[in-house]
């Protein structure tokens, strides 16, 4: 953080912001961040957590899912589990790095145009 009694904190009209060189930290823009990347990995998790707790799930109320042999003496729990899963995680964690990206790249244009206008309301 920075020294709030120094340069580093800088008063606005309705909050207080935070200056780390050029950038710009307001408490409204920390918390659209905290809001943004809770959404994104709760949802991530939650589908991790759902598609997990499936697996032991279908043995419980579909026999056919592990007793049943669908393809070359597999059945349909032994092939997911030993290939589809871990495709699965392989995907999800791929598009969660590029949503995580794409979050980031717009958290940080809205940080240059808060940057932008405490900058214009200090000359």
């Amino acid at each position: 953080m920075g020294d709030m009694n120094g340069k580093d904190a800088v008063r606005t009209m309705n909050s207080t912001s935070i200056r780390h060189g050029e950038h710009v930290d307001t408490i409204e823009s920390v918390d659209v961040v905290f809001r943004a990347q809770r959404k994104l990995s709760f949802t991530y998790g939650a589908v991790f957590f759902a598609v997990t707790l499936a697996i032991p799930a279908l043995s419980v109320w579909w026999k056919s899912w592990y007793a049943v042999p669908i393809w070359g003496g597999f059945t349909a729990n032994y092939l997911f589990v030993s290939l589809l899963y871990y495709i699965f995680l392989w995907t999800m964690a791929w598009t969660y790095s590029k949503q995580a990206d794409k979050l980031d790249e717009q958290l940080m244009h809205m940080a240059a145009d808060i940057t932008a206008a405490n900058t214009g309301e200090e000359a």
